[in-house]
């Protein structure tokens, strides 16, 4: 495992590995082998702090690692060997739920921080990371702490990505956008340039370049290229 690559590999007994996937803001090369029996929980933001007991800043230090945080709970080896016991998906979900009702903690501040979130992300009506802090009651500096405390990114981080997320999924979900130069004016890429230099970061290619090379499975809002 490393902070770009991962490679997983099936084993003949058992052998469960928790892998956690932080806010990532490269993409992520991932190597399969052998016969795999495996799921993902996608947490959304600011979800997974429900049911750890320290900040997810913490917990989350790379992009890519063992998630370990679970191991030692009552109940946790009982909980993965049921969950593996049973190859039929609807009692996995209600093993798999029992359990995370067992653990889930209210998370403090959540509503406002929730509300944060989906203001950083909404390019309908975007405000500034200014007014939204002075929205809170807060000042910048508690914001800015606590917001990477809990999402283990700063919030201009996040805005960078969920503009980066939004103008993806125009892209791919709504035939319109033929002009990428529309495309980024429409998730607020005010700056071709900035627009250009944020996808080469982010993915690595350029906008036109990364479009022709991507395979969508928008039902998941996932994006995948083969090699």
């Amino acid at each position: 495992m490393k902070e770009d690559h991962i490679m997983v590999a099936g084993s003949r007994g058992p052998n469960y590995q928790l892998i956690l996937q932080g806010m990532r803001k490269k993409p992520l090369a991932v190597e399969l082998a052998g016969a795999l029996d495996k799921i993902t929980i996608l947490f959304k933001p600011l979800g997974l702090n429900h049911f750890i007991q320290k900040p997810f800043s913490e917990v989350a230090r790379e992009s890519s690692q063992a998630f370990t945080e679970w191991n030692e709970l009552e109940g946790f080896e009982e909980f993965i060997a049921s969950f593996y016991a049973t190859d039929d998906n609807n009692t996995r979900i209600i093993i798999l739920e029992n359990f995370l009702l067992g653990i889930f903690a209210p998370v403090k501040n959540y509503s406002a921080f929730s509300k944060a979130v989906h203001q950083l992300a909404d390019f309908e009506e975007e405000k500034s990371i200014n007014d939204i802090t002075e929205g809170l009651g807060m000042n910048g500096r508690t914001f800015d702490r606590h917001f990477k405390s809990l999402m283990g990114i700063t919030p201009a981080g996040f805005r960078k990505i969920a503009r980066f997320r939004h103008s993806l999924n125009n892209k791919v979900l709504n035939e319109r956008f033929t002009s990428l130069t529309a495309l980024g004016y429409e998730s607020n890429f005010y700056d071709q340039a900035y627009f250009i230099n944020v996808y080469k970061e982010i993915t690595g290619l350029n906008p036109g370049t990364f479009f022709k090379k991507i395979s969508a499975h928008s039902e998941a809002g996932l994006y995948f290229q083969y090699y």
